[in-house]
């Protein structure tokens, strides 16, 4: 049997799943040139939710990290996970935009292009295929494991995939559904159908990952994922060093040297003494909720979200129960990004609004409307009208929807005053223009870390320079003495972190009369025919101003909550007589946005 070989992960996969994407560059590199030393078969380096977090929380360049990383590890394979043709990003992009992509991943390290569609439409990796092998790169096609699915519908996509360009195959279980048993039974029927190496990833969380690799690999799987120890476990894969010492002298024994690896691994625990406010205790620990056909609690962070922002948390176990018959209704999806949290945000709809589908996120009717491919299974019909009405769903590839793009792109960026933006930074404009003009612009500011200190008088970044209030200078009275401030002590949260604050009031001579005019009004009151915010989020657009006539059922604005873009409708028909807030604000669940006289 060839020895098996191992794909080194934490750089990538162990970081985005226990570290929430955010490892910097300045760690990630020191620990690239060690690992470059360790005989791996390749480093996960590139790709996934990694990609937005290094420009939306660590004010880096996702390419410039990706170029660094090249160059202190030259030898070892690159690998990056690219979600097919969303390719880092949550909605489809154009054909165009891929193929940049890849090529300026392609120049800037990446060695392996390990594509996957969360629904398994073969379809939406086509592209891809083109690409990477124009780019002379290394394509991986990924089956996403579906515990809802059966095995022809697995074997089918196998075949497809290595028809459409893929010479080589992963078998990819994001929750660790895949025991020991099944896990080779699946690598088995893969290499039986499609007659290519096939490599298999599995989440450790529910405790079955080792054990299933070790018969996966027994069964022929070729490589298997690992991580750093310090990365690995819980969300992430097995360790590197156990899965080395536990297969030695197996059969499948890797063959590699475990002291490297362990001064890798050091280098790498180092470095996470700074990160102790951002690991992921839900996704550290064991968890076999998935075993028992539920979300674990990693995977639904944006639903405990929505559910602590309603004080709702009580409900859980309803929307646990929910998960499962929404996935059922929406042709039983594998449970992967995005589809996890399109899933658990629905469900918490359905439970806290009382009235099933009567809010429904954008990205559920998308999904409905077949704009992000096709599902394993037909989506219950009645659903569908409910989400839909009549509008039928495209039968096409839905990137056959889209136009060439690139050229527009590079319009924008020279209306930017970037003309001369090379390959890279285009296609992250292009999924990120937002946070990319930030980035050139030097607005962007990184989340502080442990060992980096807040300069005097600067807020911790995150927290709205408005929250942190400077004490006044204030006169002194006739005889001398200052006259008495009011202070509140307060505690802000921002993205998960509490911080102190003391905000400085008005001088105790102005009176209660003075200190209340000095508040804001309180909100407007809401009655029949006011639209409230159904959630917590951010207002992207308000559609209507006062005098505009509406009807029941009109959108009068478009909340974004837990990355999803919701509609918020008009509950009567009428004339719009107030609009109490405007796009970029953040509402909280109940709060008035428009009054229909």
């Amino acid at each position: 049997m060839p020895r098996l070989e191992l794909v080194e992960t934490s750089l990538r996969l162990g970081q985005q799943s226990l570290l929430i994407s955010r490892l910097r560059q300045r760690h990630a590199v020191p620990v690239a040139e060690r690992l470059d030393r360790c005989g791996f078969a390749a480093l996960d380096v590139f790709g996934g939710s990694t990609f937005e977090a290094s420009l939306r929380f660590l004010a880096e360049d996702p390419f410039e990290r990706l170029r660094a990383i090249r160059a202190a590890a030259p030898i070892t394979p690159l690998l990056a996970m690219i979600g097919g043709q969303a390719l880092v990003g949550h909605r489809h992009v154009s054909d165009d935009t891929v193929d940049a992509f890849i090529a300026a991943a392609a120049e800037a390290g990446v060695d392996i292009f390990r594509c996957y569609d969360p629904l398994n439409d073969t379809r939406n990796l086509e592209r891809c295929a083109e690409a990477v092998a124009r780019a002379g790169k290394q394509a991986e096609g990924v089956i996403v494991y579906n515990d809802a699915a059966d095995g022809d519908i697995l074997v089918a996509a196998a075949r497809r995939l290595v028809e459409i360009g893929f010479p080589t195959l992963c078998v990819h279980d994001p929750l660790g559904v895949l025991v020991a048993s099944r896990a080779a039974e699946t690598v088995s029927a893969v290499r039986a159908a499609a007659g290519v190496p096939v490599a298999i990833s599995i989440a450790a969380q529910t405790g079955q990952a080792t054990l299933a690799a070790y018969s996966a690999a027994l069964a022929g799987a070729h490589r298997i994922d690992v991580a750093l120890s310090p990365l690995a476990g819980g969300a992430s894969v097995p360790a590197a060093e156990a899965v080395i010492a536990g297969f030695a002298g197996s059969p499948v024994d890797p063959g590699l040297d475990i002291e490297p690896i362990a001064a890798a691994a050091l280098e790498l625990e180092q470095a996470l003494v700074h990160y102790a406010d951002v690991l992921d205790p839900l996704a550290l620990r064991l968890d076999t909720s998935a075993l028992r056909g539920l979300l674990p609690p990693s995977a639904m962070g944006h639903a405990l979200a929505e559910l602590r922002a309603r004080d709702a948390l009580a409900k859980l176990g309803e929307v646990e129960a929910e998960v499962v018959r929404v996935r059922a209704e929406l042709g039983s999806p594998p449970m992967v990004t995005p589809l996890t949290e399109i899933i658990a945000t629905q469900a918490v709809y359905n439970v806290c609004n009382g009235d099933r589908y009567a809010t429904v996120s954008q990205e559920v009717k998308d999904y409905c409307l077949g704009l992000y491919g096709e599902p394993p299974k037909p989506v219950d019909p009645e659903i569908r009208r409910l989400v839909n009405g009549r509008e039928e769903p495209i039968t096409c590839r839905p990137a056959d929807l889209l136009e060439r793009s690139i050229a527009a792109t590079r319009r924008e960026l020279k209306r930017e005053g970037l003309a001369d933006a090379a390959a890279a930074a285009v296609v992250t404009y292009a999924l990120f223009p937002a946070e990319y003009l930030a980035l050139v612009r030097g607005e962007s500011a990184a989340e502080q870390l442990g060992d980096e200190a807040v300069p005097q008088g600067e807020a911790p970044v995150g927290v709205p320079e408005t929250a942190i209030v400077d004490e006044p200078a204030v006169a002194p009275t006739v005889d001398g003495a200052e006259p008495a401030v009011a202070a509140r002590e307060l505690t802000v949260e921002v993205d998960g972190q509490s911080y102190a604050v003391r905000v400085i009031g008005l001088p105790e001579a102005s009176g209660a009369s003075g200190v209340a005019a000095a508040m804001p009004a309180g909100p407007p009151p809401v009655r029949e025919g006011t639209v409230v915010a159904p959630m917590q989020g951010l207002l992207l657009k308000v559609s209507v101003k006062v005098g505009d006539k509406v009807n029941l059922g009109d959108v009068v604005a478009v909340l974004e909550a837990m990355k999803m873009q919701n509609d918020i409708t008009a509950t009567r028909s009428g004339t719009v007589t107030e609009v109490y807030v405007k796009a970029g604000d953040v509402v909280s669940p109940r709060d008035p946005l428009v009054h229909v006289g």
